[in-house]
């Protein structure tokens, strides 16, 4: 190149930087931001990150536990079903109800079910109420007790005279 052109501008033609540190100094602090914000982000993720975290372990926890109450009302109302069939053996619901525990595996543990007739009035029972009682286990070994209660009419025949 003559060294005569060295410092003119060619019409056209434009000057690119390729390297951060060949543009001005007031320049570059401009797209960084101030000099005491530097380092900010990591210190924000820092915080932050255990926080979203836990909010996440948390939602999980809580869809564990109504997961287990779900399991606690199907089970208490197939005891209460098989249990106030017509014609249904004693203690009907409370083998189905296990049974169905048993096929749902570990959602419940140490469960409990209770069957209890109810009488309205008369001696005889009229209708049936299966309550099932179990614990849900939580990610850091909690244990929440989740109890659900189902109740159902008792099937019987009847006549007109009857009512």
């Amino acid at each position: 190149m003559d060294r005569a052109l060295a410092g003119r501008r060619i019409p056209g033609r434009t000057r690119t930087v390729s390297h951060p540190s060949a543009e001005p100094l007031s320049r570059r602090r401009r797209l960084r931001g101030p000099a005491s914000d530097r380092g900010s982000t990591n210190i924000e993720m820092a915080i932050l990150f255990p926080t979203f975290v836990m909010l996440i372990l948390l939602g999980v926890q809580v869809a564990i536990v109504f997961y287990g109450r779900t399991v606690a009302l199907a089970a208490a109302q197939q005891g209460a079903a098989a249990e106030s069939a017509y014609g249904a053996p004693d203690g009907a619901g409370h083998t189905q109800a296990s049974a169905y525990l048993t096929r749902m595996g570990d959602v419940l543990t140490d469960w409990e079910i209770t069957v209890t007739p109810v009488t309205e009035g008369g001696g005889e029972a009229t209708a049936v109420r299966v309550t099932t009682t179990g614990n849900v286990i939580g990610w850091l070994g909690i244990r929440f007790t989740v109890s659900q209660t189902a109740y159902s009419p008792i099937e019987r025949f009847t006549t007109e005279s009857d009512s």
